[in-house]
């Protein structure tokens, strides 16, 4: 197998190091003899450095595929094969685009050394060829395209915020004209009438507390009166328990008393007569002050919502001056949006034809998926053979091991009756050579 290739061979220092400054410490034995599981790691680091994928990101779409093909029981089989499958997929790719076109899983499973290091090479090759010219464009173009479409729509979204309020603002304003003009001529005619009340008021609360103080007074002085009462009569019982009385003095003493009491009488009626008088013209005064309260209270509401307005009225004009700068903002996002827009229908004519490389290549994958399983139907056919198979050796296994205990049963008893005849004929030969040295007097050692 030969490539195609149109870079250089690079030498084995020049892989190693090259692979370093990815983060990837690989010695040269490796390297001259590669083995598939060390081939397929720097393969799939190579990979990474070009389109960020590996092996890993491979295993969730195989178990989609796998669950998409109503496979429910996902052996590690299939999965570790349709992975295997799709990572060959991409390093293919990757390679036809390093212009090696004759790569394929032989390289991965069967490597050798002088066939890993010309991939290797235009491998690394591609991978700095696309590090010094594509991929700084291609990274600036995405993050501006990306940039853009974010502050267009967050630019929109606040551009239609600002005209939703806007409107709200002038139609609310429009409603609440003819409500701003009554108040504001109501305002007018509250505040001649305060003006007038505080004058009023001034003079009534003069008048008020003249009335208070005289009120004071002519309380001190019934309280006064009728002290002197109680006293004047109980000075009047005590006499008239120590004096008697003739009839022309207790004549006299009555109708002096009876013209002293129609004084009085009249004296506190004219005296009850002015405090109604001053009860009257203090509650009258009351209800004044609690209507000049309710008049403070309605103007002071008045110059709240007067300073509201006069605050509605200046976000009314900031917001005028920021629906000009947001105009001329969306002029230039127009401009910008077209030139995205552009850019978006190029993506969807890329996107277009690489979901037609994914569905033919969906449709192929659906194929080996289908003949995977027939091949998976045949071995679990097999395993279940195989079961029945092992469960027949289990069985005869079950009978050698009882038949083989029995043995050693008996062959145990055997041994044991073995020596007991050992240590009987012992013993029994002992007696007869002592008995043997006895009879031909020889001593036994």
């Amino acid at each position: 197998m030969g490539a195609k290739g149109t870079y250089s061979l690079m030498s084995i220092p020049d892989i190693v190091d090259s692979l370093g400054v990815w983060g990837l410490t690989v010695e040269e034995d490796r390297l001259m003899r590669p083995t598939p599981e060390f081939v397929e790691f720097v393969f799939c680091a190579c990979l990474a450095q070009v389109t960020g994928i590996n092996r890993e990101d491979l295993i969730e779409p195989a178990q989609d595929a796998l669950t998409i093909s109503s496979i429910e029981e996902k052996d590690n089989i299939y999965l570790s094969a349709l992975t295997h499958n799709l990572l060959c997929y991409h390093l293919t790719r990757f390679a036809n685009a390093a212009r090696v076109d004759d790569f394929s899983a032989y390289d991965i499973s069967r490597p050798t050394k002088d066939r890993t290091l010309l991939l290797l090479s235009a491998f690394i090759n591609f991978v700095k060829f696309t590090e010094q010219l594509c991929n700084p464009f291609v990274n600036e173009l995405a993050s501006r395209s990306d940039a853009l479409l974010v502050e267009r729509d967050q630019i929109s979204g606040k551009l239609a915020q600002v005209q939703k309020r806007i409107q709200e603002l002038k139609a609310k304003r429009d409603e609440d004209e003819p409500l701003c003009q009554e108040l504001r001529a109501k305002n007018k005619q509250l505040g001649d009438f305060v003006l007038q009340t505080k004058v009023a008021q001034q003079a009534v609360m003069q008048e008020v507390d003249l009335l208070k103080e005289e009120k004071t007074k002519l309380m001190e002085r019934k309280e006064y009166i009728q002290r002197e009462l109680e006293a004047a009569s109980d000075a009047n019982k005590r006499i008239k328990g120590r004096i008697v009385q003739s009839p022309e003095r207790v004549k006299r003493s009555i109708s002096t008393m009876s013209v002293s009491r129609v004084e009085y009488k009249k004296t506190v009626g004219i005296n009850e007569a002015k405090t109604r008088d001053l009860q009257a013209k203090i509650n009258a005064l009351v209800i004044i002050e609690q209507d000049l309260r309710t008049c403070i209270d309605q103007l002071q509401v008045v110059e709240k919502e007067m300073k509201s307005l006069q605050d509605m009225q200046k976000d009314l004009a900031e917001l005028k001056d920021q629906l000009d700068d947001k105009k001329i903002e969306r002029n230039e996002l127009r401009l910008k949006q077209e030139r995205v827009a552009k850019q978006l229908e190029n993506a969807h004519a890329k996107l277009a034809l690489t979901q037609q490389r994914a569905a033919d290549k969906k449709a192929a994958n659906a194929r080996i998926i289908e003949r995977l399983q027939a091949e998976y139907n045949d071995m679990d056919e097999e395993r279940k053979e195989n079961d029945l198979q092992l469960a027949e050796i289990r069985k005869e296994a079950g009978e050698v091991e009882e038949k083989t205990s029995e043995h050693l049963k008996a062959s145990e008893e055997e041994l044991r009756s073995l020596l007991k005849e050992y240590w009987s004929l012992k013993a029994a030969t002992n007696v007869y050579m002592e008995t043997l040295a006895t009879k031909l007097n020889m001593k036994m050692s």
